[in-house]
């Protein structure tokens, strides 16, 4: 069957045209996309789509031409050889398919013994599958009998408080004045939700007037809050002392850790068409740096090389928004981050325990945070699984909130995302909120972005699922500095810098949309920061918000912890935060 009237649709290439010449170029286009189609075994459709992403990267016209369809050709030819050679060599070794049996590795199947016919092998490979009992259930590959048994088997005991914030004020409970009966729930998004948008297609002009714009927008905090009258340009020579503002960054470029010997100030293009100059701190008894961080500096450059820092000016935190809190309404919230499975299987027992204490305690909030299937589960990268992961996800996860909600008629469950989720399309950060296909109905379940800000019941709450605190703890440089927790240092620097994200370069394991740089802002100060970490689990108080990380749920096989916090309405420490052990 010819493919010339689906080419002709998907490409917009006309075989017919009032010009001679066109019309045989054309057809030679068509012709030729045709021959494509059939040699590498690919649908127009998806000629289509290589052929977008080749003309985007070569910076041609999306119309395609004769000469760039033959470029097109002799790329995927190349491709097509390097795959055959990549398949046949191991090491650097050919090897060769010999003796009596047939080599089906490749395809993930048995090889197929010298005495079994190709016949008998190809009958079983058609032979009907056994007819399931349970079709709804999970279909993966279970553990090998010697397994060792679940890890909440072998507890000594469950639920136990590991680390507190103000742990002396009371549980809600039926009989606390603070709490009436039937009072309900209000919420709203003190940010815009991320909206699905084209990634992978960022221009470095862009990306650069992102950064030079969030360098002049720290600025004018830093000028504001120190009462500078003006800066002026630190790569110049100043035989007098002046302010300055820019980007740490390193003077080499290289991907090594930035040391003391290699800060330079990046500035702005207003400020000093974006020069860098070598910063010296041997004056500076403290500080605390990373890469991406905007400062204030003031010093002198006496040769026009090198600025001698005398005094580091540091950002204010952002304010904070006054709501009206809910009059003896006290809010009780469940806080917990994935994973929620072990390693060795897809059962969920661990979401499953936490559902069981949420539904003994009643909460009026429970915020999942994923990953809820990561790409990383052992089962997922082998593809070991028989389902897809959104029918997984829909019967592990989704059923059993419907479930719990059923029992707890007030309770609210919000559920964000990760970038290690393979039930989304967004691996990076910002992401949108999960999508309505994967058939989540209830109305008591609210689907979030990541990162989102919530105002419930006139409590503000900032949540970003991205281990920030881990990548800038790695980066960071300090000395004497006058914060001595390393916490809340760390927190420290994500409220001064108003982002959830402020590393620059972004760290290898990240990947961040330098065009949604907006959706990572952080305008004011929430009264909750949740910041899930691979660090240990804790609790801290930094600038008047209460900043936390309830750490994994699970991770591999072992036991994790969450969180639970307690936000009262008319108390001077309004805010109780339980980190349990599950």
């Amino acid at each position: 069957m010819s493919l010339q009237p689906v080419i002709i649709q998907t490409f917009r290439v006309a075989s017919t045209d009032t010009d001679v010449i066109r019309e045989c170029k054309n057809t030679k286009i068509i012709f030729l996309v045709e021959s494509i189609c059939n040699i590498y075994s690919l649908t127009p459709e998806k000629l289509k789509m290589k052929w977008e992403a080749f003309a985007l990267t070569s910076q041609c016209d999306l119309r395609p031409t004769l000469p760039y369809i033959k470029i097109l050709r002799n790329s995927l030819q190349r491709e097509f050889e390097r795959g055959l050679k990549s398949r046949r060599t191991v090491k650097g070794k050919v090897t060769t398919k010999r003796g009596g049996a047939f080599d089906f590795s490749e395809y993930g199947l048995d090889s197929v013994k010298q005495e079994e016919s190709l016949d008998d092998f190809m009958a079983g490979m058609f032979e009907a599958p056994a007819k399931q009992t349970r079709p709804m259930a999970p279909k993966v590959r279970p553990p090998p009998a010697s397994s060792t048994a679940s890890p909440l088997d072998n507890r000594s005991s469950s639920h136990i408080v590991e680390t507190q914030f103000n742990g002396h004020l009371p549980l809600p409970s039926k009989d606390a004045s603070m709490d009436v009966v039937n009072s309900p729930f209000t919420f709203a998004y003190t940010q815009g939700p991320v909206k699905p948008y084209r990634f992978m297609f960022e221009k470095i002009k862009e990306k650069s007037e992102g950064v030079d714009e969030r360098i002049d927008y720290i600025a004018s905090l830093i000028q504001a809050h120190h009462n500078i009258e003006a800066f002026a340009n630190p790569s110049k020579q100043s035989q007098e002392a002046i302010y300055a503002y820019g980007l740490v960054s390193s003077d080499d470029g290289s991907e090594q850790r930035l040391n003391e010997k290699s800060i330079v100030l990046q500035t702005s293009r207003d400020l000093g068409m974006g020069k860098r100059v070598v910063l010296d701190l041997s004056r500076v008894e403290s500080y605390s740096f990373f890469p991406g961080q905007v400062i204030g500096v003031k010093g002198t450059n006496h040769n026009g090389i090198r600025f001698h820092v005398d005094e580091v000016l540091m950002p204010p935190a952002p304010e904070r928004d006054q709501y009206e809190i809910k009059e003896n309404k006290t809010l009780d919230m469940m806080v917990s981050a994935g994973p929620y499975t072990f390693d060795s299987d897809l059962l969920f027992s661990p979401l499953q325990e936490l559902l069981k204490k949420c539904s003994e305690e009643k909460p009026d909030v429970l915020i999942l945070m994923g990953p809820f299937i990561s790409v990383h589960h052992p089962f997922i990268s082998s593809a070991n699984i028989q389902q897809l992961p959104e029918h997984i996800f829909y019967e592990q996860v989704v059923t059993r909130l419907e479930n719990l909600l059923d029992m707890c008629t007030e309770t609210h469950v919000f559920l964000i995302p990760h970038a290690n989720d393979i039930i989304q399309n967004y691996n990076l950060f910002p992401q949108p909120a999960f999508s309505t296909n994967l058939n989540i109905k209830h109305e008591r379940i609210h689907l979030a972005s990541n990162p989102c800000g919530l105002l419930m019941n006139g409590h503000t709450v900032g949540i970003a699922n991205v281990d920030s605190l881990f990548r800038l703890g790695r980066e960071e440089i300090t000395k004497n500095p006058a914060q001595t927790d390393k916490f809340s240092r760390l927190t420290e620097h994500l409220l001064q810098q108003h982002t959830y994200y402020p590393l620059y370069p972004h760290a290898i394991e990240d990947n961040i949309d330098a065009g949604c740089l907006l959706d990572i802002h952080l305008p004011t100060k929430p009264d909750i920061l949740i910041l899930p970490s691979q660090f240990k689990h804790f609790v801290k108080q930094v600038n008047g918000t209460v900043s936390m990380n309830p750490g994994f749920l699970c991770k591999h096989q072992v036991v994790g912890t969450y969180g639970r916090v307690i936000l009262y309405p008319n108390v001077e420490e309004r805010i109780r935060v339980d980190l349990l052990k599950l």
